[in-house]
């Protein structure tokens, strides 16, 4: 009859791998050893593992055993960045996976954070140890919740798919940590006489000095495209259905991804498409055509939000109030349900965004 405590290892064939076994509370538990060499020596080292897995058994320390078990099948931290460096959203997966890593490397201690196993991180106690250390070094609530929102946009709920070939954690109770309450995001529409006046402006003295700017604030005002969106516009995603409708297809391609991940068509009008046509002709694969890519981020960022600051000088967003206009329209006209679509975002951000514009429920 075994004692408890007792360890013995097995070398396992099928595995190429030393195993071994330990008594406790009647119970003799298999583990990995991760030693593959079938020696003396290879064996030595196998017990070598069991004793320290045994202490930390004992300890019933969740920590020290994970340093201990090699644990076949939970993704290393590294891995998941990559997967998600590979697939995640174009526009934000940069400085999303950069945020991860620096989660990892302070929660975990481990200056190799690519090392460190999932499940010493990926959980709730973990993230909310790390938030409290953040609000601790005196970091702003809103900083705090902006990081813990691109930690867990690396593993999503909706991104799971791409990690379908490895092993997380559970990771439910992980996402319920927020971070913060978050702002009020309802959007506070533009006083119409604002809007009359900036389109006026846009019309034919924005067309004559700036074409260029003046193609780009039409097409976030008509369209609701991103600023990013409409650098990247190319011809061939212009499609003309008939002689008063044209669509832009916001459809994923080999050489653009979108922002969130979500893609559709949007309905434009033809005859303003032909008067785009007609200002910065077709020559450029781009619709808004370019010298550099420098000269075309600074036309779709940074000179059409002066032209916009012009009329709407407070907040940050600038030119994005075009797309948050073209967003209430359409929930006025059609709901919710179409703005998403044609916005190409969630319901929920749609709502979370219009909900201040639905008309209240009518008492019976």
């Amino acid at each position: 009859m075994r004692k408890h405590g007792e360890i013995s290892v097995d070398w396992i064939k099928a595995k190429n791998t030393w195993y071994y076994r330990v008594q406790l509370n009647g119970k003799r538990p298999a583990y990995s050893t991760g030693v593959h060499q079938h020696t003396a020596a290879g064996k030595m080292a196998a017990i070598a593992k069991a004793k320290q897995l045994h202490a930390a058994l004992v300890s019933e320390d969740q920590h020290k055993l994970a340093a201990v078990v090699k644990r076949p099948g939970f993704a290393k931290c590294g891995e998941v960045v990559d997967l998600f460096k590979l697939h995640g959203p174009e526009a934000s997966k940069t400085k999303a996976a950069s945020r991860f890593a620096a989660f990892v490397r302070e929660a975990s201690g481990q200056e190799d954070w690519r090392e460190v196993s999932t499940h010493a991180v990926l959980t709730a106690e973990a993230m909310r140890a790390w938030i409290k250390a953040k609000e601790q070094a005196g970091k702003s609530e809103s900083g705090t919740r902006s990081d813990v929102q691109a930690v867990r946009q690396v593993v999503a709920k909706r991104r799971m798919d791409i990690f379908k070939d490895l092993k997380l954690p559970n990771l439910e109770e992980f996402w319920k940590v927020s971070g913060g309450a978050a702002p009020d995001q309802s959007y506070e529409p533009v006083e119409r006489s604002v809007i009359r006046a900036m389109d006026r402006a846009a019309r034919i003295p924005l067309r004559r000095s700036n074409p260029r700017v003046w193609a780009c604030y039409w097409l976030m005002r008509k369209a609701g495209l991103r600023n990013s969106e409409v650098e990247e516009l190319r011809w061939e995603w212009v499609e003309f259905k008939d002689k008063n409708k044209a669509e832009l297809a916001m459809i994923r391609r080999d050489n653009w991804k979108s922002k969130n991940g979500k893609y559709g068509r949007v309905p434009f009008k033809a005859r303003l498409m032909r008067l785009i046509q007609a200002a910065l002709g077709k020559e450029s694969e781009y619709v808004i055509p370019r010298t550099s890519k420098t000269d075309a981020f600074n036309l779709t960022h940074y000179e059409i939000n002066e032209f916009v600051r012009r009329f709407i000088p407070e907040g940050s967003k600038g030119a994005y109030n075009l797309r948050k206009e073209f967003g209430s329209s359409i929930v006025l006209r059609d709901g919710i349900e179409v703005a998403a679509k044609l916005l190409r975002d969630s319901r929920e951000v749609v709502y979370n965004h219009y909900y201040g514009l639905l008309e209240s429920p009518k008492p019976l």
